[in-house]
């Protein structure tokens, strides 16, 4: 008896924006759900028996269970291993299967066919010109005898597979055997397949070019469904539309240029412009106050140290103008930039902020950060307690300076370094990126560029002067370098804490820690404290 096993697991990153909202395998194509469209063919064809692996957003498909009957199997290691790895987990069911793909579009039903010898087979088809598929070289007796990543003008693997019993039981021992060898969890099966073509037989079963489809992109989508973007149910092209004031099928060349933690984001054209659409990342509610963000963004527009934002909301979703020719600002070469950056700053500063706006306490927030980190790099409260107590200790020093000195919490960007300073082709300068404002010590601001790179003393003075505006007083000095550890601080919790999720902890992770060892004895040292 024939059973089915569709691999639903993926994130097709290269449909991003819309697979932030879903999977791949629920979009909309031509009115049909692709999963669902393949389900249903499935079952016409007398296939009762279907697992659905489920990885990325696999709620999302929960309800499928209810609607058709399928057993949904999940892989929870998707994000870093491949889909033979999705097979793993369903080795169990592997018998007289079809292999499938949640978002393969069979334009006529493959799965109703004559295979009274029970092969197992590869489906295939004519490709011109270059591929990224794998691609085939065949016997005369049609058995596959070699498998290569790309090809051009050749026969190439496109869409499901079918592996009886026999292949099957093989399939699954050398998967149980080799699963935990370096490499092989994250293999695509099919590489896995040609590493053992000589104990197991494909046969290629060929079809037309254009009779299964595997969407590549957005647009080779739309070529397919020109009514795509009409009936995709996303709040991205809502959000676009009403604000943009334009048609679904205006929206056109559409690119991922930043995916991160606290957010993502896409250039787009819509009728003859570009603009930016930044869409909340799933950890945001981590780091970010959006609250506080909102009111910066909008208030960095009034005063014109951010000019490109057009719209954005509480939610976190923004849509800006795409800067033309955007280059990041250059402190250490320009004199110029560096003095207009100071004074955006101070421009910043003597904003009037809301009850909206909430504080940004570098201390606390760093080590919230740091216990979040903990679940899965240790006790790290315990590892650095030394530095923790130095810092609290610290802190508290310079707030009682702080007020000693006059200095109060003022609207602060808190993440201000070259990389969210832009300057445009006619060399405006956009000071970008509020994910972290709140209200803080202004000195804040420029610790929070010094402590991100290893600057000699003589540097560190050039920033100091250029903040200020003058020399400063020896009370001033002691206090802003103070800032410098203090920023250092919630820098390195700021790493930690992004790798522990898996992502990049930024370059100026290590840094912030050797700026936070630099300063911190200096610091409490010039406030009269012992080491």
């Amino acid at each position: 008896m024939k059973n089915a096993i569709i691999l639903a697991a993926g994130k097709s990153d290269r449909f991003a924006p819309f697979t932030y909202e879903k999977p791949k395998g629920l979009f909309r194509v031509k009115g049909e759900i692709l999963i669902e469209r393949q389900i249903e063919q499935l079952k016409e064809s007398g296939i009762e028996n279907i697992y659905i692996v489920i990885g990325y957003m696999k709620e999302k498909f929960f309800y499928l269970e209810q609607k058709y009957g399928v057993h949904l199997v999940v892989n929870n290691e998707f994000g870093k291993k491949g889909n033979l790895y999705s097979l793993y987990v369903v080795r169990q069911y592997l018998s007289n299967s079809f292999i499938c793909c949640a978002d393969h579009y069979f334009v006529t039903n493959p799965f109703i066919e004559e295979n009274s010898d029970n092969r197992s087979y590869r489906a295939v088809s004519y490709q011109t010109g270059k591929f990224r598929e794998f691609g085939v070289m065949c016997s005369d007796a049609d058995a596959i005898t070699d498998l290569t990543i790309g090809g051009k003008d050749s026969l190439a693997m496109v869409g499901h597979a079918y592996m009886n019993e026999g292949f099957s039981q093989i399939f699954r021992k050398l998967m149980e055997s080799e699963i935990n060898d370096f490499g092989v969890a994250s293999m695509f099966w099919e590489e896995f397949y040609a590493k053992h073509m000589r104990q197991l037989t494909f046969y290629k079963k060929e079809f037309s070019p254009n009779a299964i489809l595997e969407f590549d992109s957005i647009d080779d989508l739309r070529m397919f469904d020109s009514e795509f973007l009409l009936n995709v149910d996303s709040e991205i092209v809502t959000n676009i539309c009403e604000t943009l004031k334009c048609n679904p099928n205006s929206i056109s060349d559409i690119s991922v240029i930043n995916a991160g933690l606290t957010n993502v984001s896409f250039a787009f054209e819509c009728n003859g412009e570009k603009y930016v659409y930044r869409h909340p990342g799933g950890t945001a509610g981590n780091l970010i106050d959006r609250q506080s963000e909102l009111f910066a963004q909008l208030a960095a527009k009034k005063i014109g140290i951010d000019k490109s934002v057009i719209h954005m909301e509480i939610a976190g979703w923004k849509i800006s103008h795409y800067v033309q020719n955007a280059q990041n600002c250059n402190f250490e070469k320009s004199n110029e930039q560096l003095t207009v950056a100071m004074k955006y700053l101070h421009r910043l500063h003597e904003v009037e902020p809301d009850e909206s706006v909430k504080i940004f306490d570098n201390v606390a927030e760093g080590k919230k950060l740091m216990d979040i980190a903990s679940a899965t790099k240790g006790n790290l409260r315990k590892e650095f307690a030394d530095l923790v107590e130095k810092v609290e200790r610290l802190y508290s020093l310079v707030k009682a300076d702080a007020k000693r000195l006059g200095y109060g919490l003022v609207l602060c960007h808190n993440d201000t370094y070259e990389l969210n300073y832009l300057y445009d082709e006619k060399g405006e300068i956009y000071l970008i990126d509020w994910e972290y404002t709140g209200l803080n010590y202004a000195a804040n601001d420029i610790g929070s560029i010094l402590c991100r790179y290893d600057w000699s003393d003589e540097q560190i003075e050039r920033y100091l002067k250029a903040f200020v505006g003058r020399t400063l007083t020896e009370d001033e000095h002691r206090y802003y370098i103070a800032f410098i550890p203090i920023s250092a601080f919630y820098f390195f919790c700021w790493g930690l804490y992004k790798g522990s999720v898996g992502e990049d902890d930024g370059f100026f992770f290590l840094s912030s820690y050797r700026n936070l060892v630099r300063f911190i004895d200096f610091a409490l040292k010039s406030y009269g404290e012992k080491e």
